[in-house]
C-alpha cells in the first residue's frame, strides 16, 4: 500500500530551563534551525501560575510547513508535510527532524540549563484508499458490526523494554471519508514515547538512539499494517 507523510513530530518533556529571555530563546531555535524556522517568533506573556505545558514560544513557518513551540514541561518540533507541493520522502523528513529536534536540544541544554526525562516521536502517514471506513473494518476489525459506516478508527497500544528504553507504542489507524477536495484515505499515527513512570536524564547520545529505534520501529509498523 502506498502512503505519504503527513505530520511528523518529536518531543522532549522538560524538567528545567531557563526562560528569563524568551527572546534569547527563539535566536537559539532560529539560528540552528536556519531556513527551515526564519520567522518572527510569537512570544506569548502568560502569568507565572500557567499550566506548565502551555507554550511560551510558537514559531511557524507557513511556507514550508516546520513549526517549533516550547513550554517550560515540553518543546516540540512538528513538520505538516501538506504544506509542501510535492509529497517528500518519509527518510528524508524523518532524519531531518530527529537531527534538527537533538540539535535544538543540544543549544537548550548548554546555553538555557535544559533538562529532559522523556521523548517523543509521532509519524502519521496517508494512503488513499477506496472506501476507507469499510478498507478498517475488513482488513482490521473482521466484524459483522459497523458496516455502512462513515469513520471508524483502530488504536492498538503496545507496552516494551527495548534497547534500555520503556516505551508506549501506540498504532492508530483511522478512516478518513472522501471530503470536497480530498479522496478517502486512511491515516495511520504511530507515536512512540518514553514511560512517564519510568523517567532518565536525556543526553544527546540517548536521544540519538531513541529517534534511531522510533524510526525503525514505525518503519516495521507500516510493513505490517500497510502490507499491500
Amino acid at each position: 500500500m502506498n502512503y505519504t507523510p503527513i505530520r511528523l513530530q518529536a518531543a522532549f518533556f522538560l524538567t528545567n530551563i531557563d526562560f528569563s529571555s524568551k527572546l534569547d530563546i527563539a535566536t537559539e531555535i532560529r539560528s540552528r534551525a536556519k531556513n527551515l524556522l526564519d520567522v518572527d517568533p510569537v512570544l506569548l506573556p502568560l502569568p507565572q501560575d500557567a499550566p506548565s505545558e502551555f507554550p511560551h514560544i510558537i514559531m511557524k513557518n507557513d511556507k514550508n510547513g516546520w513549526a517549533f513551540q516550547i513550554a517550560p514541561a515540553r518543546f516540540d518540533l512538528v513538520l505538516d508535510s501538506s504544506a509542501q507541493k510535492t509529497p517528500p520522502s518519509l527518510d528524508e523528513v524523518s532524519e531531518k527532524l530527529y537531527t534538527l529536534a537533538v540539535n535544538i536540544w543540544k543549544g537548550l541544554e548548554y546555553r538555557f540549563g535544559a533538562h529532559a526525562n522523556r521523548l517523543a516521536s509521532v509519524i502519521a502517514v496517508a494512503s488513499q484508499v477506496d472506501n476507507a471506513p469499510e478498507m478498517v473494518r475488513q482488513r482490521y476489525l473482521n466484524l459483522r458490526y459497523g458496516v455502512g459506516a462513515f469513520q471508524n478508527q483502530v488504536h492498538i497500544l503496545h507496552k516494551a523494554e527495548t534497547e534500555g528504553f520503556h516505551l508506549n507504542r501506540w498504532i492508530r489507524l483511522i478512516s478518513l471519508p472522501e471530503e470536497k477536495d480530498l479522496p478517502s484515505r486512511l491515516l495511520m499515527e504511530v507515536d512512540i514515547n518514553t514511560l512517564a513512570e519510568r523517567p532518565f536524564v536525556v543526553t544527546d547520545a540517548n536521544a540519538n538512539s531513541f529517534f534511531q529505534l522510533a524510526n525503525r520501529q514505525t518503519k516495521e509498523a507500516h510493513s505490517f499494517y500497510l502490507a499491500e
